[in-house]
């Protein structure tokens, strides 16, 4: 697996971080920047306990890669 060099912004800090090619939102969230708030109910994006501000839209974190967030 070939890991991905993302850059966004989390709370109103820019952060830099390596990911998966398959690694979720939620988990990026919670494991590596640690922000564990965020919970994993469904993981199919239907209950909304993984809900994220993203771009201005509430999101689904377990349904985002995190690779396709990152610009």
């Amino acid at each position: 697996m070939t890991e991905t060099t993302v850059t966004f912004i989390v709370n109103g800090k820019e952060v830099t971080l390596k990911v998966g090619p398959k690694e979720r939102l939620i988990d990026t969230l919670r494991e590596q920047l640690k922000l564990t708030g965020t919970k994993e109910g469904c993981s199919v994006g239907e209950c909304g306990a993984c809900t994220v501000i993203l771009d201005g839209k509430a999101v689904s974190s377990c349904l985002i890669l995190t690779g396709q967030i990152g610009g």
